[in-house]
């Protein structure tokens, strides 16, 4: 079955995003989660996970913070209670998580996305040794790339098919430091109207500091109508999407969209030039699939 994934901004979004044709949602916290498009209570997820149950939706929780020493303690509490109200998936991206995990017996939760770093069917397979639920392809490479992988890798498979990509991430407020530096005494923390122009080419790249840090998109979004076949039929089951810049009506439609793709394999070129010509502004592109992101010597 192939498992489509998005992101709630509120509760309420949860029975949209099932009508819509979601069948995984990913939720966010305070203080472990990094680019979540919402913050959720601790609290709110054992709701949260009781809403899943009814609607028969998993129930993916992000614990994509890289953590130091005097933050484990608050992660090993954190890890018991996911472990306690029985999440379906827990996204990390610090090794350190994996081996808190493993501790607690629930290493086969845990899905590695290290963003950029999994580009190759080697590496995949190794962290699925280590007994992971599942791995992220990263975005950065082609599409004839990832279908290779998958063809090689023994385990569950996710990519990302649509959305703004992060880019960047530093833990450092460079938009307030710069500031400070002009003598500006302007706010611009969680402001998500900002964005960076590139000298040589017509781009716009979001730039967002929030609390966890600055982060920088890609000045264009990811649509992969086309490709959502290919990613299929080579077993690649798991498929997300990223909701930053969205709203909610966007992100239910673009899954309609998918899953209407899917029973129509013919129309993902329709489709996808309609996305062109709607959102103009949103730069409508196939992102790095056809496109090396390495000189090849």
């Amino acid at each position: 079955m192939v498992n489509i994934i998005a992101s709630p901004y509120r509760m309420d979004d949860i029975i949209n995003l099932k009508q819509a044709g979601a069948t995984t949602i990913v939720a966010g916290t305070d203080f472990f989660s990094v680019r979540s498009v919402s913050h959720f209570k601790q609290e709110e997820l054992k709701e949260m996970k009781k809403i899943c149950e009814v609607q028969h939706l998993n129930l993916y929780v992000l614990v994509n913070r890289f953590f130091v020493e005097n933050e484990l303690e608050a992660l090993r509490e954190y890890l018991k209670y996911l472990k306690a109200i029985d999440v379906d998936g827990i996204y990390f991206t610090d090794i350190g998580v994996l081996y808190e995990a493993k501790q607690l017996g629930i290493e086969n939760k845990l899905i590695y996305n290290p963003e950029t770093m999994l580009t190759n069917s080697l590496d995949i397979q190794e962290y699925l040794d280590l007994g992971i639920k599942m791995a992220t392809i990263s975005k950065e490479i082609t599409l004839e790339n990832m279908l290779e992988i998958s063809k090689k890798v023994r385990g569950e498979l996710e990519v990302i098919i649509h959305g703004r990509l992060n880019m960047m991430h530093s833990k450092r407020m460079l938009l307030t430091n710069y500031m400070k530096f002009l003598k500006k005494d302007i706010n611009l923390h969680n402001d998500f109207s900002l964005y960076l122009m590139e000298e040589k080419r017509d781009e716009h790249l979001p730039i967002v500091e929030d609390d966890e840090g600055t982060h920088i998109y890609t000045g264009f979004t990811l649509a992969s109508f086309e490709e959502v076949h290919d990613f299929i039929e080579a077993g690649i089951l798991n498929l997300r999407i990223e909701s930053m810049f969205l709203s909610i009506d966007d992100v239910c439609q673009i899954i309609k969209d998918y899953r209407y793709v899917i029973e129509h394999p013919r129309e993902g070129r329709k489709i996808y030039k309609e996305y062109e010509e709607k959102y103009v502004t949103q730069n409508i592109t196939k992102g790095f699939m056809y496109k090396k992101t390495g000189v090849t010597k």
